[in-house]
């Protein structure tokens, strides 16, 4: 019983450390912190990760279960997708639709970084470490409480905003439950969409998978970076050109992920390979990113080199336990 509680337990705390701290978003010096994200970070990540493998959702199924989640925690809880002057970002300016009331770049930027970094990436390393990465961990009473701990962490961005909570419209409450419920029907019917392995066609190396991953992970952050040296996107560019871009590559590596599992080879070590790129792409942003809490320059300079290594040794960790179960490749 503890094989099977220990990764669960895993997951709980290592989703907000790579959701905020690997990321840089937190500092070290703010740690205690993770006791309240614990719940929502972790509590949903081993939610949607016991119902996928519960119901055999496969990945397919983890993502669209993970854009679920992050179209809940943006919407409904932190409500960054409608608030206009969010902790003072005003991050709905770029691209701003008025007719839904929210930031066109905004949204499709910040549902994929809970879909995949704070969902995917936390799952795929402990399920790459786990002795029963297939299967589920946790029994009825088990996934109860992930449930409980999931729906008692949302409820804390609510209390910490009190009264200074953006108030959302009837409107605005209807279509993000609409959106998350229909990202979760599409998470179950996705096993419907399954096709046969191309059995004369033979997988990428996991290598080349971890450098392409790496390639969009790059991509992915370009914009942010050059916001960190001064360097205004929507001063150059204009929002729906930045949104394309953001949906092209969001369906190119999705087209190129299913394509390459479907060919003979694909395994373990390339799911790794994925989650290590999103993992080594974290730990290198922690560095530029400023803390969203004021910390002393040396303390978050520390912080991002502490988590960095932490990630570091998480993947030789993994690997070790991988090479003991499947030839590397």
């Amino acid at each position: 019983m503890f094989k099977r509680i220990l990764p669960a337990l895993g997951l709980l705390v290592l989703a907000p450390l790579v959701g905020e701290y690997l990321l840089g978003n937190i500092a070290i010096d703010a740690l205690p912190m993770i006791t309240g994200l614990i719940p929502l970070y972790g509590g949903g990540a081993l939610l949607i990760r016991e119902v996928a493998r519960r119901w055999r959702l496969g990945w397919p199924g983890i993502i669209l279960l993970g854009l679920a989640y992050a179209v809940i925690e943006e919407g409904l809880l932190t409500r960054s997708l409608f608030d206009p002057d969010y902790v003072g970002l005003r991050l709905l300016d770029y691209g701003f639709i008025p007719g839904l009331g929210i930031g066109a770049y905004w949204t499709v930027f910040v549902l994929a970084i809970h879909g995949v970094w704070s969902i995917a990436v936390p799952i795929s390393m402990v399920e790459a470490g786990s002795r029963r990465p297939d299967t589920p961990w946790l029994g009825k009473v088990g996934l109860t409480v992930s449930a409980v701990l999931f729906v008692s962490g949302g409820a804390v961005p609510i209390a910490l905003a009190g009264s200074a909570a953006y108030p959302l419209s009837a409107a605005q409450v209807t279509w993000t439950l609409f959106a998350a419920v229909a990202l979760i029907v599409a998470a179950f019917l996705s096993v419907r969409f399954r096709r046969s392995p191309l059995l004369l066609a033979t997988s990428a190396g996991s290598w080349t998978v971890f450098a392409i991953a790496i390639v969009a992970g790059l991509a992915f952050w370009l914009p942010g970076l050059l916001a960190l040296v001064g360097i205004k996107l929507e001063s150059i560019v204009p929002a729906w050109i930045t949104v394309g871009f953001y949906l092209a590559l969001y369906a190119t590596m999705t087209l190129i992920v299913l394509r390459w599992s479907r060919r003979v080879g694909w395994g373990p070590w390339h799911r790794f390979a994925l989650g290590a790129a999103g993992l080594v792409t974290y730990a290198w942003h922690g560095f530029p990113q400023p803390p969203s809490f004021p910390a002393p320059a040396h303390v978050d300079l520390i912080g991002n080199a502490v988590f960095a290594l932490a990630a570091v040794g998480l993947l030789a960790f993994v690997v070790v336990r991988l090479r003991h179960a499947v030839p590397a490749t």
